[in-house]
């Protein structure tokens, strides 16, 4: 689960995703080039991979195939 904290928006409190060491590290690992089928071979690094699409910091596998970037 993405971890969120509660910050004022508009005079309102909402929720904002937070990227954990755990997120930053796994996105390190992409941006020096480790193939990401090593990282989504481990059960964990898949799950943070996964939140990482879903904040949009890493493409999508549809996407990451046809796109002349590494994966990001």
């Amino acid at each position: 689960m993405i971890e969120t904290i509660m910050v004022p928006l508009d005079s309102k409190m909402q929720r904002v995703p937070v990227l954990t060491s755990k997120h930053l590290k796994v996105y390190g690992l992409l941006i020096k080039g480790t193939d990401i089928n090593e990282l989504v071979a481990d059960r964990k690094t898949r799950h943070i991979i996964n939140e990482l699409c879903r904040l949009g910091w890493v493409k999508p596998r549809a996407e990451r195939k046809y796109s002349s970037q590494r994966y990001i």
